[in-house]
């Protein structure tokens, strides 16, 4: 694992956001639901891959790991912060 995770945080975070909004995680709006701080995690395997399409693979914090979907907006988002950079 790379020592640029320097901290576990995912399952606090999981845990502080379904005692909060008392639903389901995928229920939560993205704003209501983001870390009050920049988290790092590893990507650690993509399970698919398809530019028309959110994106789903696994992420770490070093001691967990989870699913999660790059959807098209977020795919964009990444693309427009680094010009020059292409996918594929």
């Amino acid at each position: 694992m790379s020592d640029s995770v320097p901290i576990r945080w995912i399952s606090r975070y999981i845990t502080q956001v379904a005692n909060k909004y008392g639903m389901s995680f995928l229920d939560v709006a993205v704003e209501a639901g983001l870390p009050s701080e920049k988290k790092r995690i590893q990507i650690i395997e993509f399970l698919t891959y398809n530019q028309d399409v959110a994106i789903w693979g696994k992420v770490s914090d070093e001691e967990y790991v989870i699913p999660i979907s790059f959807t098209l907006e977020a795919q964009l988002s990444f693309n427009n912060s680094y010009i020059g950079y292409i996918i594929g």
